[in-house]
């Protein structure tokens, strides 16, 4: 009975010890999360309309309702999408143009699929790390009758652009889980002013947003 105990002990130590020895994967191969929380665009970059010195257009922050999800492929390989419910942006002018403030708003969506990269750990919080591209769709584009651009219209071209992505899970009960995401994102789209005569113009604007989210999800 003594033997049998010691053999039993020796087993579970060395269990024990070959647990520890090998990281643990965030996640398996054939998982499938999905997220949900409060997601934010906040544009770094802007534009010049010709008529005046620039740069003198650029979107303010928009925040939503942010959804993504990943599916591993592997232990450590998966891929993620992100989605959301549409966000809004002021366009606002500066600088040389007749007026200042508020000139414009829009709206988009930006889907974004990514590769990620999960990496191995020993604890609950599951870091990851991902590249992929972006196809940003504007629409709803109205001037603000008080604006730069009153009684014109303005249209704002799809954008195509590449996406990198730094994120982390942390894994409570029953598969639940809290989350934050950051993307970057590359988005340019070419404005065109029109119904204005004199400032009647098609431009580039650099948006280049920080895109965040932070929220819950679960694991399947």
């Amino acid at each position: 009975m003594k033997t049998q105990l010691i053999k039993l002990t020796q087993a579970a130590v060395l269990g024990g010890l070959s647990l520890l020895a090998a990281p643990a994967s965030a996640y398996q191969a054939g998982d499938f999360i999905v997220r949900a929380g409060a997601a934010g665009v906040l544009p770094t970059g802007d534009g010049t309309h010709p008529a005046a010195p620039g740069p003198n257009v650029e979107a303010d922050d928009g925040w939503s309702l942010g959804l993504t999800a990943t599916w591993m492929a592997t232990n450590n390989i998966g891929v993620g999408v992100l989605a959301a419910w549409p966000f809004e942006h002021d366009i606002e002018t500066k600088g040389g143009l007749a007026g200042t403030g508020d000139a414009a708003d829009t709206k988009h969506l930006p889907p974004t699929v990514t590769m990620q990269y999960h990496f191995n750990t020993t604890s609950k919080l599951h870091p990851y790390i991902g590249a992929g591209i972006n196809y940003t769709n504007f629409f709803s584009e109205d001037t603000n009758p008080a604006g730069a651009l009153s009684g014109g219209s303005i249209k704002l071209d799809d954008s195509w652009g590449l996406a990198l992505e730094v994120g982390a899970d942390y894994e409570l009960q029953n598969n639940w889980l809290v989350s934050a995401q950051v993307w970057y994102i590359d988005i340019d789209t070419d404005a065109t002013v029109s119904g204005l005569g004199a400032l009647d113009a098609s431009f580039n604007v650099e948006i280049d947003p920080w895109v965040v989210m932070i929220g819950v999800g679960k694991k399947f």
